[in-house]
């Protein structure tokens, strides 16, 4: 049966508004069908990839000598691959750059790893952090806490002092903080190896796991940015040895990987990590940006998980999530209160994001409110290149195009909404800025023109 959208239209509606839907809903049911066709072709494709992924490693190893790189902390192997061609370039997969965050390390600042004897196998991605909500489709990945590593892929033969240092580029994924991976299976990095480009990608806490926190330096904010902030540093320090130049580190993401670069750019503790930035549909300037209520949603999901749980003590709250599995955490029940939202979330889901910390505490990483500081210059001020799709939101919606009405519905009931609780203003100016910002996106009303709504969202 096929998938499509019927929206209950009043036969008092204008013509317009028909023909808004109309295009609308051809539009989601084009992308719902080009996306499943899609996905199912790459699940396909993987499928059979896996069958055969003995047959066709032996016949892109480039030889037989080991790829061997010595970092500070042990001898790693890495493998010789070839692009379509026949160039060799050599991959290095699951580098730990951090410790493994379990047990007295969960819900901490990431630390250096220990120091391992003999050779660690760095060929193959198998790990990636817990998903909340949406979980991975391939089968040779596992979700675990265990999971904060990185992957390196290179032209250049490690030990090979007669090549000029390259460009490296950082990838920083999306998922709404709650999902996703650097691994191969997500981000095939061929086409900018091909172009003689360093790609480095990164797996950094989600969910709970990486953004719950107390504010008070029990449980640090903005652990899943702390993660990326220590890969860079491991970069910075190490990509010499892959034949990557240190002075050229470009970072990028898309989404809420665009929104974390964004956060990078604001912190002054990456200076110098990093000469340049692209961000892909996502600024630290959105909506979405940070959360005002992350303590009271750490203490919501202690209940949640023991209902004798009544402490307002953040050590008493640290010591029961560290005795409870990450499984249970990632699967809580927390709901998103009324009037505790971020940004323009009227459907209640999302909950953990990054926080503006007290700068006295030890390990602050994002300090300032990012329009302020970007109006002030106090950012790391390197080339920048951002952009968007033009109605992008629509892909996120595909299955459910009726939350466009909602939306349309929220937002002019009350034009402060369009403001939120994101900026210092009276309720009489959010009132009036609401309105002008809705005059850039209709004529009238949300609800006579949901295509505009979807101009918003994006």
């Amino acid at each position: 049966m096929t998938n499509s959208f019927i929206y209950p239209i009043p036969s008092n509606r204008k013509s317009r508004i028909q023909k808004g839907l109309k295009t609308c809903s051809i539009t989601i049911k084009f992308r719902q069908t080009l996306f499943e066709k899609f996905k199912q072709g790459a699940q396909k494709i993987h499928s059979k990839l896996s069958e055969l992924s003995d047959i066709v490693d032996s016949k892109k190893q480039a030889d037989d000598e080991p790829i061997l790189v010595t970092l500070p902390e042990g001898l790693i192997r890495g493998r010789a691959l070839k692009l379509v061609d026949n160039t060799t370039y050599y991959a290095f997969q699951e580098i730990p750059y951090a410790a493994p965050p379990v047990g007295k390390l969960r819900f901490q600042a990431p630390v250096t790893p220990e120091k391992w004897e003999g050779i660690l196998n760095t060929t193959k991605n198998t790990k990636i952090c817990y998903q909340s909500g949406v979980h991975s489709n391939f089968e040779d990945l596992t979700e675990t806490e265990d999971c904060l590593y990185l992957n390196v892929y290179t032209t250049v033969k490690p030990g090979d002092d007669t090549q000029i240092p390259l460009p490296v580029l950082v990838w920083i994924h999306g998922g709404g903080l709650i999902s996703g991976s650097g691994a191969s299976q997500f981000y095939n990095p061929e086409l900018f190896v091909h172009h003689n480009v360093i790609i480095v990608t990164i797996n950094y806490r989600l969910g709970p796991l990486g953004f719950l926190t107390t504010e008070d330096g029990v449980i640090p904010g903005n652990l899943g940015i702390k993660d990326q902030h220590f890969a860079l540093k491991w970069i910075k320090e190490n990509i010499n040895l892959f034949g990557g130049d240190p002075k050229k580190i470009t970072i990028s993401g898309e989404s809420a990987g665009a929104m974390c670069i964004g956060w990078h750019l604001d912190s002054l503790r990456n200076k110098d990590l990093f000469r340049a930035a692209i961000l892909q549909s996502g600024t630290a300037m959105g909506a979405y940006s940070h959360q005002d209520y992350a303590r009271f949603y750490a203490f919501e999901l202690g209940k949640s998980l023991d209902s004798n749980f009544t402490s307002d003590d953040s050590a008493e709250l640290l010591k029961l999530l560290q005795n409870t599995s990450a499984s249970d955490i990632i699967n809580n029940t927390v709901k998103v209160v009324d009037g505790k939202e971020i940004g323009l979330d009227i459907v209640g889901n999302m909950i953990w994001g990054p926080v503006i910390e007290n700068k006295e505490l030890d390990g602050a990483l994002i300090t300032g409110l990012f329009h302020e500081d970007v109006r002030t210059g106090n950012i790391n001020q390197v080339p920048i290149l951002l952009g968007f799709n033009s109605e992008e939101e629509l892909l996120l919606w595909k299955n459910d195009a009726s939350i466009f009405e909602k939306w349309a519905k929220y937002l002019d009931s009350d034009p402060s909404n369009l403001i939120q609780n994101k900026f210092n203003m009276t309720k009489e100016n959010k009132v009036t800025a609401g309105k002008r910002l809705r005059e850039i996106y209709t004529d009238g009303t949300f609800e006579d023109d949901l295509g505009s709504v979807v101009r918003f969202k994006t």
